[in-house]
C-alpha cells in the first residue's frame, strides 16, 4: 500500500499536516510519494486533483487509486483513512 500526498508550500493546510501526515504513515510503515501542486502538474492532472489540498491518495498494490481524502484532518482521521 502507499498513499501519494499532494501539497503546496503556498498552502496553509498542507503546512499543518505535513507532520500528522509523516507521523501517520511511518507509524503504519506506508510508502509516501509526495508532489508539488505547482511543480507537478502532469499528476495534478492525472489524479484529477481540485483546488483544496492536501490530497491523500491511497494506493492498492497495483498502483490503483483506492479513495483518497482532501484538507485538514486529524491523525485519528488519517488512520481511519488508511484502516478503513
Amino acid at each position: 500500500m502507499k498513499i501519494i500526498k499532494i501539497s503546496a508550500l503556498w498552502c496553509p493546510s498542507c503546512l499543518i499536516m505535513n507532520d500528522v501526515i509523516d507521523d501517520v504513515v511511518n507509524e503504519k510503515n506506508i510508502e509516501l510519494i509526495k508532489y508539488d501542486f505547482d511543480l507537478d502538474a502532469n499528476i495534478v492532472e492525472k489524479y484529477n486533483v481540485g483546488n483544496i489540498l492536501p490530497v491523500l491518495i491511497l494506493l492498492n498494490d497495483k498502483d490503483e487509486e483506492i479513495k483518497r481524502i482532501v484538507g485538514e484532518h486529524s491523525k485519528k482521521e488519517i488512520f481511519e483513512f488508511i484502516e478503513g
